[in-house]
């Protein structure tokens, strides 16, 4: 068996193989996968996905330094061990991050208004209760099972398969019941951390038309929505400035050139606030997927594909305008 390692020489075991050749024409195609995209954590890390980032992407890996187009990633190939995966790996080095976090006292983790901490509490919590209410449950239907019965001819309890199928159809409803609760918990809690964003994003635009942007803004990765308000203010100062249409607003507030129901200078006009988000944040997230992380690697916006008639002080304004709320709303951890 053969399989594919990162630079830590840790196998990959997504990709094994029966054959080298097998392995080797694998690792070509990964190279060459137009969908792939590499994602550069600050510990070192480098994951690397085949189709592309996901759409939970933020709330599953955090902030990152860095993504970029194509692998990225050290795949190199070996034979696998028979003791890959039983023996303990070694200790890697601790990163700074680990440090800082062993150096916080425990107690930190359980002040007042920490979300994650009480929602994990809150899910395990109700998981112990249910488990133990199934087992009591169980153990009340056997017993009961043993008191005197009516026995049949040939020695079968009477009413025994009936039992057990109701047993089963208590189980069933009970695991189902469980799922619903946990997931109406997750959802709620979502939509706290939705409603906290909001009103961060809101300490920007308030007052401004593009106030009422504000609650499909806060749907976006935090990245797309820094764009999204860093952009507005540059272009259209929220809104102040900004195309219209037969006397009404077009709620394009970042100069977007589109197809949606152009005006005569060649703007999109968007149908809502709403609709106006979905298609600025979908450009946008495209363009944060080849790897575009910043104000100065965003000039595409300005320029198109090329800044050689937009002089190098223009240039270098636009890019500072849209960072100042750029950074202000990127810097902060997705909470």
């Amino acid at each position: 068996m053969f399989c594919l390692v990162d630079f830590r020489n840790r196998p990959q075991y997504k990709y094994t193989f029966s054959k080298q050749e097998q392995a080797l024409e694998a690792l070509k195609r990964i190279r060459n996968n137009p969908l792939g995209v590499t994602v550069f954590f600050a510990d070192g890390r480098r994951e690397y996905f085949e189709k592309g980032l996901p759409q939970s992407f933020s709330s599953l890996f955090g902030k990152t330094i860095r993504i970029k187009k194509g692998c990225h990633a050290k795949y190199k190939i070996r034979e696998l061990n028979n003791l890959d995966g039983v023996l303990k790996n070694q200790s890697e080095p601790e990163t700074a991050s680990t440090a800082n976090w062993r150096k916080k006292s425990v107690f930190s983790l359980f002040m007042l208004g920490n979300r994650k901490v009480y929602a994990t509490l809150a899910i395990v919590s109700l998981l112990i209760f249910s488990s133990a209410f199934y087992f009591q449950n169980q153990s009340g239907q056997n017993a009961s099972a043993q008191s005197p019965n009516l026995y049949q001819t040939e020695g079968q309890v009477a009413g025994a398969s009936d039992a057990k199928t109701e047993e089963n159809e208590d189980a069933d409803s009970l695991k189902l019941a469980d799922e619903e609760v946990v997931m109406n918990l997750l959802g709620k809690i979502e939509e706290a951390k939705q409603g906290e964003f909001e009103t961060e994003i809101l300490r920007y635009i308030k007052g401004r038309p593009m106030e009422a942007m504000a609650p499909y803004i806060a749907r976006e990765d935090r990245i797309v929505a820094a764009f999204i308000v860093g952009i507005a203010m540059k272009e259209s100062k929220f809104g102040v400035y900004a195309p219209h249409s037969g006397g009404r607003d077009c709620y394009n507030y970042w100069g977007y050139k589109g197809r949606e129901n152009t005006t005569a200078s060649g703007y999109s006009c968007f149908n809502s606030p709403e609709h106006a988000v979905q298609v600025v944040g979908k450009k946008i997230a495209s363009l944060t997927a080849r790897g575009i992380s910043n104000p100065a690697e965003m000039i595409s916006w300005k320029c198109g594909s090329s800044c050689a008639g937009h002089g190098a002080e223009n240039v270098r304004k636009w890019i500072a305008d849209v960072g100042v709320n750029f950074y202000k709303i990127n810097a902060k951890e997705n909470s």
